[in-house]
């Protein structure tokens, strides 16, 4: 590890994390020895943390938004589409394994998603929920390249965020699969179908639940998925938690970014407990995801 940003010796930092404190040290040296105190678990001011919660507020486009617009997809698609990252914060968040993660969580649900679609496919039409959906990217993606000219699945995406829906129209327009899809603005735990779903997306939703909480949510919404219909559930995993602690030190304190770490029997567990036949369980490549897949049996 450089010494030259006078980092404690026994606290390890990856690249992405040396180049923010490198360029804090520049900029801002109160910021970046409150980094070091705080992750350390060492006490710091209040001046020193109203100081660096300032520089933060001012100086990352990301932690602005996700302060300003708590629970939206800005701080999603940011890391699904890249940034021009003119902060060091915000270049730190787009090279951390934490922020990649979610975008080859992404990937990762839209290599798995039309494999599930084709189970359905097989019996007749196919309908998708999206649920808490911001635009709603992944689905629009999958139908867009598999699904362009097929008349036989719908979508509807549904999220309290109206602005992250009119995002969504625009780009299932843009990529032509506008006709495929309808986009509901509200609470999906409110949400009375006309017609239950065959396969049902809750994608970074149980993240910041706990597992009691998590088992109240999928029980909600089987009144929404037809019988033998397909759940598809993200949450973040303990991998995340402990190979980029610092990631999550910082989004934690900054932006409130509060996460319930779980893993595979955890997932399990609020699968079935919620009344689900659980049947696997993928992730994306960095492992700091996982998407466990059920099926309702009643």
């Amino acid at each position: 590890m450089k010494q030259n940003i006078n980092l404690p010796k026994q606290i390890e930092f990856d690249e992405a994390a040396l180049q923010l404190l490198k360029a804090l040290e520049k900029e801002n040296k109160t910021v970046k020895d409150f980094l070091i105190r705080g992750y350390k678990g060492l006490p710091t001011s209040l001046e020193m943390e109203e100081e660096s919660y300032n520089y933060f507020i001012k100086h990352s486009v990301i932690i602005t938004s996700m302060t300003t617009f708590p629970g939206s997809s800005v701080f999603t698609e940011f890391l699904y589409e890249g940034l021009s990252p003119s902060f060091p914060i915000d270049k730190y968040v787009l090279q951390s394994k934490a922020g990649k993660a979610v975008k080859a969580r992404l990937i990762a649900i839209e290599r798995e998603l039309p494999k599930i679609i084709e189970e359905y496919r097989s019996k007749g039409d196919v309908l998708i929920g999206n649920l808490g959906s911001g635009p709603g990217r992944d689905v629009i993606d999958v139908l867009s390249t598999h699904y362009q000219n097929i008349s036989n699945i719908k979508a509807i995406h549904i999220d309290k965020d109206v602005v992250a829906l009119k995002r969504g129209k625009r780009i299932a327009k843009i990529k032509r699969v506008d006709h495929l899809i309808e986009f509901v603005q509200g609470s999906f735990l409110k949400y009375n179908p006309t017609k239950k779903f065959d396969i049902i997306l809750l994608i970074g939703v149980l993240c910041p639940l706990e597992i009691e909480t998590c088992i109240i949510v999928l029980r909600a919404i089987k009144k929404l998925l037809k019988r033998e219909g397909c759940l598809i559930v993200s949450n973040a995993t303990k991998k995340m938690q402990k190979e980029d602690p610092f990631t999550y030190f910082i989004m934690r304190w900054a932006a409130n970014w509060e996460l319930v770490f779980k893993d595979d029997e955890e997932i399990k567990q609020i699968f079935e407990k919620a009344g689900y036949l659980w049947r696997k369980g993928f992730r994306d490549s960095y492992g700091f995801h996982l998407m466990g897949v059920g099926t309702s049996i009643s």
